[in-house]
């Protein structure tokens, strides 16, 4: 029997999350569920069932150089008039999808651990990992929304039972993907016995979890290459406090590099006062406001992200982006908020839009040259792109 592929001695090259010289990496996120992140009735919000204008915007950010598309786990919506998040399109099938339709974007899966055997999600791993070409990352979801786990027949696990079933979660996967030959796995959630997985993946597959709470930090400090945050703040100092605190935990405690990725939805005009009327005109006067107080009654119970307080502050963001960063402004306010970002230790930022393909044109065209003269991002080869 041949000795155990170490992790370290995979290629880690391929994945632009690790690899990408940009100092302020840009994904897109959410674009495989109705509405992305808005929760809205607005006329012209996201429709996930389009899969050709999915593709197509992928493939937008793709020639434009972005690092990631990121989807989002959902398996039912969230009730109102939308059932926000309802209509959703399979992640695993969804990255393989988008791996042989781009050629450097990093091509991620979302994934609810209690839903899925890990050998068998290890075995779909890797097959995106080479039909990407070595592009593949995992985000790894433990399972917050006690009516999605119900449908797979299970009762919701306690908050700090989800991280300790999903520490084993991915010792499996990460045998799949390393030890050559047939394996064992005895713990308290899996009885393995001559386990065999082949082939291996091509590189190490990028690990990113959403924990924010403290077990959840810790699970992304000693398992994951990212944190994928919602930032409690929107001022220098208190982005740089809450990414600082991920990043002392993984240094100090694991010594590891952790990177810290947030997201952000995106309204781009000629003015403030436009941008700002844009974001205002889905969020209030079409917002959702059962489906988003659905969310946040149990976002806040289940994942100890919010106090009661701060969820009541972030119910606008809520129903403009999933409480993301607003980027909202004028195009020279959009690098202005993404120095900020970087000022503070932010390695990355996944966008969403109420319209992505629109969006992402406005930006590529609007918003890109502006970041590789301020030298958050180098300069890439595109197409000319014209807004819509």
């Amino acid at each position: 029997m041949n000795a155990a592929i170490k992790p370290e001695n995979l290629s880690i090259a391929a994945n632009p999350m690790r690899s990408s010289p940009n100092k302020m990496k840009l994904g897109v996120f959410a674009i495989n569920a109705h509405g992305g992140c808005a929760i809205s009735t607005a006329p012209e919000v996201h429709r996930a069932d389009d899969w050709k204008t999915n593709l197509e915007t992928i493939q937008l950010a793709d020639r434009a150089g972005f690092e990631a598309a990121i989807p989002i786990g959902r398996w039912r919506g969230f009730g109102g008039d939308s059932n926000f998040g309802g209509t959703s399109l399979e992640t695993y099938t969804w990255a393989a999808a988008i791996a042989a339709s781009t050629s450097q974007i990093a091509c991620i899966t979302t994934s609810h651990v209690p839903t899925v055997h890990p050998l068998f999600a290890a075995k779909q791993a890797t097959t995106i990992d080479h039909v990407s070409g070595g592009r593949f990352g995992l985000n790894i979801i433990c399972g917050w929304f006690g009516p999605e786990m119900r449908m797979f027949g299970g009762s919701m696990m306690e908050h700090d039972k989800r991280y300790e079933f999903a520490d084993e979660w991915i010792e499996i996967a990460q045998k799949a993907w390393t030890q050559n030959g047939y394996f064992d796995h005895q713990s308290s959630h899996f009885n393995l016995v001559n386990a065999f997985a082949e082939p291996k993946p091509l590189n190490r597959p990028f690990l990113i979890n959403a924990g924010g709470s403290p077990r959840g930090m810790r699970y992304c400090a000693q398992r994951c290459d990212a944190a994928f945050v919602i930032l409690g703040s929107h001022d220098l100092e208190g982005v740089r406090k809450q990414v600082q605190s991920y990043k002392k935990l993984a240094r100090e405690e694991f010594g590891r590099d952790l990177k810290v990725w947030c997201y952000s939805y995106v309204s781009v005009a000629e003015t403030l006062a436009e941008a700002q009327r844009y974001v205002d005109r889905y969020a209030v006067q079409y917002g959702d406001d059962v489906a988003c107080e659905n969310i946040v009654k149990e976002l806040g119970i289940q994942t100890g992200i919010f106090t009661p307080e701060q969820a009541d502050r972030f119910r606008y963001h809520f129903k403009a982006g999933w409480a993301g960063f607003p980027l909202v402004g004028t195009p020279e306010m959009m690098v202005e908020h993404m120095d900020l970002l970087a000022e503070a230790g932010v390695d990355g930022v996944c966008l969403s839009w109420l319209d992505y393909n629109a969006g992402i044109k406005q930006w590529n065209a609007e918003v890109m040259p502006l970041l590789e003269r301020a030298g958050l991002r180098e300069q890439a080869h595109r197409p000319q792109i014209v807004a819509a």
